[in-house]
């Protein structure tokens, strides 16, 4: 294709020779085509329009390395209105712009001029083409010399990506798709195409390797040159080659790692028919949680993506065990109050789907914290010895000596001093009280007026005094277990 644009450039050259020997510009062989900048795209850059922006083109040249004919544009725009004072005020508002356009006149880049460049409003120039610019009354115009075909340009396709095994449709947008003769997808001919108009054509991709290739055009003009825009990527089909761990109880919820290729860009992961939830770490390996199975069975795990669902093999088994019952073999501590609310931690086995832990029958609340660990809170029992059980969807844990746990009194508070032992009768003193049973107190009297306090630990609490009459009392602390027996050492005097 290369050879017959050489071909036609070589032609065209002549005849552009012989019309210049003739007196016969090459502008004037061909309608010449405006240089202008879209509105849209010179209102993006000035940010202002009143009534339109108004252009001036200046052709500077064919740009490097593309060919293509380039120049500069003065943009403006007038805007008007009542000023401070009155009247009727008017304000200009300018830029430039360098612009490159293509052979059919479509602008290929834009960009903004921090300065006024320097013009030359009677500039006119012919490429090796014979392809001539020329500026004339403050705008520009290209003219094509007779015969030459511009190369086609790919400015966006529709789909960037689709399967290695082909047939996805695609439309490419460009310009100067008239007469196209090919279109490519890497080195591989589209399956079929159909040219729509001169900017518009609808191919369907071929079967290729996974990666990502330039879509070309082809035209007696040549081929389109490659950019990002043209670029479309073929998805591989996905392929599992191993798992780990292979198997898992039936309950699902195992961590599996799926390791293969082409797995990036994965939209579903199934175990048999049922999908679960994963997330791709790369190419070649993706995360996923087993879903809970039907019955203790081998199922294949498969990969789906845009390139198709990973093909089942040997490679890609899982295999569904027996959900294990849980166990019980240690409770720690193996004693408390009967009042409930300890902290105890049960060790065993089979706890991962645990959704009960009983003490002797009366539900606990508990968290999983893996599946040999638990950790609950006694609720309130009956003093003497109780079975810890822990129940999931495969069982009960069965009763062992091991799983033990026993329920005793909460001991009346004992005061054994206070201090100090005297005060003001207004109160506000803070007094400490030694002791023992305090852990679970929930009331601290100063001759039965209950006062505030903080219980520190099981000996010891630290009041503040209420207001009491002169004199002696008793300070009393209440519990679950009882209230404190008055003795020589739980006096308090309060003083004028």
């Amino acid at each position: 294709m290369l050879a017959k644009r050489r071909t036609a450039v070589v032609a065209a050259f002549a005849l552009v020779s012989g019309l210049l020997a003739a007196g016969v510009s090459p502008a004037s062989a061909a309608t010449p085509i405006a240089l202008v900048l879209p509105q849209a795209t010179a209102f993006s850059m000035l940010g202002r329009s009143c009534g339109g922006i108004q252009e001036q083109v200046f052709a500077t040249g064919f740009s490097a390395p593309s060919g293509y004919p380039a120049g500069d544009v003065y943009m403006s725009t007038r805007c008007g209105g009542s000023g401070r004072g009155g009247g009727y005020h008017t304000t200009t508002y300018s830029a430039w712009a360098t612009v490159t356009w293509d052979f059919t006149g479509t602008v290929v880049s834009a960009a903004p001029l921090s300065s006024p460049p320097s013009v030359d409003a009677t500039f006119s120039a012919t490429d090796a083409f014979g392809n001539t610019i020329r500026n004339q009354s403050n705008a520009a115009s290209l003219a094509l010399a007779p015969g030459f075909i511009p190369a086609p340009r790919v400015v966006s396709i529709s789909v960037t990506s689709g399967p290695a095994s082909g047939g996805t449709s695609v439309t490419i947008s460009g310009t100067a798709f008239t007469g196209a003769t090919g279109v490519s997808f890497g080195t591989r001919a589209a399956a079929r195409f159909t040219v729509n108009n001169s900017t518009s054509i609808t191919a369907v991709s071929p079967s290729a390797p996974a990666g990502t290739v330039d879509v070309t055009v082809t035209s007696a003009g040549g081929r389109s040159a490659t950019s990002s825009a043209d670029q479309f990527t073929f998805v591989g089909l996905p392929v599992v080659s191993s798992i780990s761990p292979n198997s898992g109880s039936v309950l699902g919820g195992t961590t599996v790692t799926i390791s293969g290729a082409h797995l990036l860009g994965a939209t579903a992961v199934r175990f048999g028919g049922t999908a679960t939830g994963f997330w791709v770490n790369d190419d070649a390996s993706i995360t996923a949680y087993a879903p809970a199975g039907e019955q203790p069975q081998r199922v294949d795990v498969t990969v789906t993506s845009l390139g198709g669902t990973s093909a089942r093999s040997a490679a890609d088994r899982f295999t569904y065990t027996p959900a294990p019952v849980p166990v019980v073999t240690s409770v720690s501590p193996s004693s408390g109050f009967d009042v409930g609310g300890d902290v105890v931690t049960i060790t065993g086995s089979g706890f991962t789907n645990a959704y009960e832990v009983d003490f002797g029958g009366v539900a606990a609340p508990f968290t999983v914290n893996d599946d040999s660990s638990i950790t609950a809170y006694t609720p309130a029992g009956a003093d003497g010895t109780v079975d810890v059980t822990v129940i999931s969807a495969a069982g009960i844990s069965a009763a062992t000596t091991a799983d033990q746990y026993t329920y005793v009194a909460v001991p009346a508070p004992d005061v054994t001093s206070v201090s100090p032992s005297s005060g003001p009768d207004v109160g506000g003193d803070v007094v400490t009280i030694t002791g023992s049973g305090f852990t679970n107190a929930y009331e601290v009297d100063f001759g039965g007026v209950a006062a505030a306090f903080t219980v520190n630990d099981d000996t010891s609490i630290t009041a503040y005094t209420p207001g009491g009459a002169d004199g002696t009392v008793d300070v009393t602390v209440i519990s679950a277990g009882g209230t404190s027996a008055p003795n020589a050492g739980d006096q308090y005097t309060y003083v004028p």
